[in-house]
């Protein structure tokens, strides 16, 4: 399906903003398909795709091509905004986390709030465990994302370079950040399975603070192997 392309400084998000990266996984993918308004509900789902320019950074001609998913209500305001954004290296990493930040906070003075799910391999636990963290500013919606989750390991690591870098960006400009990671089970020949269990908890955990539904049956209507591919060596040297 082609969506028409916008700048996204001509969007208006909503004050809570779910941040994914086309990781090789899928897993950021799999999140954003599966969201949908519940059946009763009057909300509206409806997806774009969306350019940044990064002129400005010196990277001439270079920009960054996200998609964008909003929950509209009745009047036609933002609810929820998901934006999937590709799993970029640096350092153009950190030159559209910028921008993401930079027009989250202009488009949301009073305490916009950004979610970001991930998945997390190094954490192996016998069942799904999620774990939540706070960055930068706090607020209800964020303490009460977190409340029922597990604190993070303390020598837990960001292997994802633009999650990273929005961490950091983050906590610096006092944005309210919530970090949530699911833990893996994956084993040799099983990390599939297991995976898909980690998406399926994370997306029902996600759509119930955000008064969404998690469809997993629209796991099953993605193309296979979608935006799966190796993880390249350099992201072992950030955490």
């Amino acid at each position: 399906m082609c969506f028409e392309i916008e700048k996204i400084e001509s969007m208006k998000l909503a004050s809570k903003v779910i941040l994914l990266f086309q990781d090789p996984d899928g897993f950021g993918s799999s999140i954003a398909t599966a969201l949908h308004p519940k059946p009763e509900s009057d909300v509206i789902r409806e997806q774009s795709s969306f350019v940044i320019a990064l002129d400005k950074y010196g990277a001439d001609g270079s920009q960054v091509l996200g998609d964008v998913v909003h929950f509209l209500d009745p009047n036609g305001s933002p609810h929820v905004s998901i934006l999937v954004l590709p799993n970029y290296a640096p350092p153009i990493a950190a030159c559209a986390m910028n921008e993401i930040l930079s027009i989250i906070s202009s488009q949301n003075p009073s305490k916009p709030t950004i979610i970001l799910p991930l998945i997390n391999k190094t954490i192996v636990t016998p069942g799904f465990t999620l774990y939540g963290a706070e960055i930068g500013a706090k607020t209800d919606f964020s303490r009460d994302l977190i409340a029922k989750t597990a604190k993070p390991p303390s020598d837990l690591k960001i292997y994802s370079e633009p999650v990273a870098c929005l961490v950091q960006m983050a906590s610096v400009l006092n944005i309210a950040t919530v970090l949530l990671f699911g833990s893996s089970r994956g084993q040799s020949g099983k990390s599939n399975s297991f995976d898909m269990e980690t998406i399926c908890n994370m997306g029902d955990y996600l759509a119930a603070h955000i008064n969404l539904e998690f469809r997993k049956e629209k796991l099953k209507e993605m193309a296979p192997g979608k935006a799966r591919g190796a993880q390249e060596p350099w992201r072992e040297l950030y955490g």
